[in-house]
């Protein structure tokens, strides 16, 4: 990811010389038109067209009351940006406190649907439409229990959760990494930067 950033960054530089051939301008324009350096923002939900809503999916239709919804790609949040797992999985992965409860341990999820609700009271809500990380069978063996809390890694299932839920996403603690150690089993790591004695 670095070496592909790294790269984007070099050839925007040299487009931007003065000694840019005068064809390679051109191209310039369209790549600018291709990959805007303009980051999106929280705010972008407050200008989303109406023409972006439309009928509530069938897998939604039994957590959302309205008729119509906006789906989004990404979204970013406290500076962080957050995706739907079929647009970046990495970025989709995120340990979020049940019901926003902070007192409670955060539970390992994947978005597969970022939401925004109608406008209400001048404001749209977004919120996220995920998949629990299911829990390991009771009685295997977690390697990393003796690490807690230094290495705050934890073994689940490799399934999720058949259920979507809708969570805030202010009860969202981090983004998490996961591997697969086996067919069954998944290490996972949260990547949250406050210290877990905090938690």
């Amino acid at each position: 990811m670095l070496s592909t950033y790294s790269k984007a960054a070099k050839l925007r530089l040299w487009l931007a010389r003065p000694d840019c051939p005068d064809f390679l301008r051109e191209c310039k324009e369209i790549f600018n038109a291709a990959f805007p350096n303009r980051k999106p923002n929280e705010t972008d939900i407050d200008n989303m067209a109406e023409s972006a809503y439309g009928p509530v999916p069938t897998e939604l239709r039994p957590l959302i009351s309205g008729r119509q919804v906006a789906l989004r790609a990404r979204h970013r949040f406290n500076g962080v940006v957050f995706a739907r797992s079929s647009t970046h999985v990495g970025n989709s992965l995120v340990m979020f406190h049940p019901d926003g409860n902070l007192s409670v341990s955060p539970t390992p999820a994947s978005i597969k649907y970022i939401v925004v609700l109608p406008e209400v009271n001048g404001s749209r809500q977004t919120l996220y439409a995920v998949h629990r990380q299911l829990e390991i069978t009771e009685g295997s063996i977690d390697p990393f229990t003796p690490y807690t809390p230094y290495f705050p890694a934890k073994v689940y299932s490799t399934n999720l959760s058949t259920n979507l839920e809708l969570i805030s996403p202010d009860w969202v603690l981090s983004h998490y990494a996961r591997w697969h150690l086996d067919r069954d089993r998944a290490a996972v790591l949260t990547l949250s930067r406050v210290s877990v004695h905090l938690l």
